[in-house]
């Protein structure tokens, strides 16, 4: 009687046990997928040289995981380059090359008001995060063309300043300056079928120093001192515009596809 009331209370506790680790496993699938993203699109320099008009290519790819059915993060990596010129006070133009690696934590807003991905043809996400941009800025005179300065050189390639010579200058011999960058933006997805979106980003990167268009607030003969007239500008910090468009593309097992975060 003892061992049958035992083995009737074993094999419930076995059962039991299967049923939760199942439950468990299916709870951790509703959040499973990952999206990939390759876009196209054009930035510009928030700064002392140009405006956001002075408009170049971005090009760029994102990797997204969900972890909740609203919130989601990913990797981006985007490049390109920036231009932009200015008459009075600066009389000069700059022309820079970088690439970014940020983190990114993605909040999905529409999945507040619509829990059914299946009736969800727009979604809408902000996101923030934060990474490193690599850049290398050579500035010219407007009128005649003349190299006048760089942001990087070869000793530190985090330079404090910047480069007055022309040593580094070009692809031959391009060095890049390093630098804290913060993202901020919009995301909009539009869903094309179950599996692809067309994918809308609107973001501000905001970058820990003034150098993205070759001009800082500080004096280059005495870097203690901010301003003057050995100063090149009248700001602390710069940042570059995205606006790019992409196809995104999302990978995911079919009994999750109304919970996924991506």
């Amino acid at each position: 009687m003892f061992k049958s009331c035992a083995l009737s209370i074993g094999i419930y506790i076995v059962s039991v046990s299967i049923v939760f680790s199942q439950r468990s496993f299916k709870q951790e699938n509703q959040v499973d997928g990952i999206s990939i993203t390759p876009s196209i699109g054009v930035g510009s320099v928030v700064g002392e040289l140009g405006n956001i008009f002075s408009i170049r290519p971005v090009y760029g790819i994102n990797i997204d995981k969900g972890i909740s059915e609203k919130v989601n993060i990913g990797i981006d990596i985007v490049g390109g380059n920036l231009r932009g010129n200015e008459n009075k006070p600066y009389f000069s133009e700059f022309k820079s090359d970088y690439f970014q690696v940020q983190s990114l934590g993605v909040l999905n807003i529409s999945r507040y008001f619509i829990t059914s991905y299946n009736k969800n043809v727009f979604e809408l996400k902000f996101y923030g995060g934060f990474g490193m941009i690599w850049f290398h800025t050579d500035v010219f005179d407007i009128k005649s063309g003349l190299f006048l300065r760089a942001t990087s050189e070869n000793a530190s390639k985090h330079t404090t300043l910047f480069q007055p010579t022309g040593t580094g200058i070009g692809k031959a011999g391009i060095y890049y300056t390093r630098e804290l960058v913060i993202p901020l933006g919009i995301k909009v997805d539009y869903k094309l079928s179950k599996d692809l979106l067309l994918n809308l980003n609107i973001g501000y990167n905001w970058i820990n120093n003034d150098k993205l268009d070759g001009t800082t607030p500080y004096n280059i003969l005495n870097t203690s001192v901010i301003a003057g007239v050995n100063s090149y500008s009248d700001t602390m910090n710069d940042g570059w515009i995205n606006l790019s468009v992409g196809l995104k593309y999302i990978f995911s097992f079919e009994r999750t596809k109304n919970q996924r975060g991506v």
